[in-house]
């Protein structure tokens, strides 16, 4: 089954976009600029009837900080709260690179909720912090870290699985992407910071995978061709699509060591799962 995905070629999957995007067309974004609404609409074959409509919210690539500080977080979590997702998630770099990055990460999203639960896994910037206290962080403002473990939810009998992996670069024992394969019959959703991460997950039986670390290029042009992240990888915004395995990257709200944005607007991703109409009509 790797070595099938690995052959064939990630196809770019149309969008539906509610919201204010022009921003990106409009040139330098700086760092105190609040993120977009970004509302995507998910056609995904293996999503049961009973899970279909279900609103995801991630929030990637925070970067609390020098230029992420306590109150644009605050401004941030009150945009989270007012789109009433059932479940949010967040997907790493909570924090950007000093141990005092921790308070301010946890005091800007302190009371942030969902009925599903709040989850989150660590990145790079994470672990470069300091892995116990971004962990804690992340408890701090209530939030479940989910690193290396698995959730599962049921609504009408039919089970939803959430897996958390570690960061590709965990100075630990790194990512286990064999959790994945034990959620059987669920759909199944992982949560991996680094998007090179898809293939490992969708070779386990991940049927959605959400990741941040590209930041979109941070500064790029208005294409995916033309973009600072493709030195790393080719998955740099949005979604891509693998047979039934799919992708999803976000821009993420923060900045790393540049405080400026062009081309690549600071987003938080509103995703609703559909069933596709046509399963959705068998069922009904």
């Amino acid at each position: 089954m790797l070595s099938m995905i690995r052959r064939q070629r990630p196809r770019r999957v149309p969008l539906r976009f509610t919201g204010s995007l022009g921003r990106e067309l409009q040139g330098g974004l700086t760092r105190h600029s609040l993120p977009s609404v970004r509302h995507v609409s998910l056609q995904l074959p293996h999503l049961p009837a009973a899970w279909d409509g279900l609103k995801v919210l991630q929030i990637s690539d925070v970067h609390a900080g020098p230029f992420a500080p306590v109150k644009r977080l605050q401004l941030i979590r009150r945009m989270a709260q007012d789109l009433e997702a059932e479940l949010v998630v967040f997907t790493g770099d909570q924090l950007d690179r000093r141990p005092s990055d921790a308070e301010i990460f946890s005091r800007g999203f302190d009371g942030i909720s969902a009925p599903l639960g709040v989850w989150g896994i660590l990145g790079n910037h994470d672990h470069l912090t300091s892995t116990s206290l971004a962990v804690r962080s992340l408890e701090s403002a209530g939030i479940q870290p989910l690193v290396n473990q698995s959730v599962q939810f049921e609504r009408e009998g039919v089970v939803l699985s959430l897996t958390g992996v570690d960061d590709l670069s965990s100075p630990g024992e790194g990512p286990d992407f064999s959790l994945i394969a034990e959620q059987e019959n669920t759909f199944r959703i992982c949560l991996c910071h680094q998007p090179e991460g898809w293939i490992d997950a969708a070779a386990r039986g991940a049927h959605l995978t959400l990741a941040g670390h590209t930041h979109g290029g941070q500064l790029a042009l208005t294409t995916r061709r033309l973009n600072v992240a493709r030195v790393a990888t080719r998955y740099i915004a949005g979604p891509y699509r693998r047979e039934n395995a799919f992708l999803y990257v976000s821009r993420g709200t923060g900045v790393g060591a540049v405080p400026l944005r062009f081309g690549a607007p600071p987003e938080i991703d509103l995703l609703t799962l559909r069933t596709p109409a046509m399963y959705r009509s068998r069922v009904a």
